[in-house]
């Protein structure tokens, strides 16, 4: 699974918002394991599209929702970062 990384356009994060935005990162990280263990669980890869509606499709959503979760809390302190959702979507490798 190849996902990218929202570190470097976060950015510096406010202090105030430090813990919960690492949290958040952990969580991105914590979805590609998940993602990546329901993967090889399929063994040989079955059609793309199902892999698309079963395991990509909803870590897509999680990613997005867990994105603009960072974006909040950095927004509580600062300039809320903008277009992290363009580090949603992953590809099977």
């Amino acid at each position: 699974m190849s996902c990218p990384s929202p570190v470097q356009a976060i950015g510096t994060v406010p202090s105030g918002a430090r813990a919960e935005v690492a949290a958040n990162l952990a969580e991105l990280d914590r979805q590609i394991a998940e993602a990546n263990r329901q993967l090889r669980a399929l063994g040989p890869l079955p059609d793309p599209q199902f892999i698309q509606n079963t395991i990509l499709g909803p870590l897509t959503a999680r990613r997005i929702a867990t994105l603009d979760r960072i974006a909040i809390a950095i927004g509580r302190y600062g300039p809320r970062p903008q277009g992290l959702q363009r580090f949603a979507s992953c590809d099977v490798v």
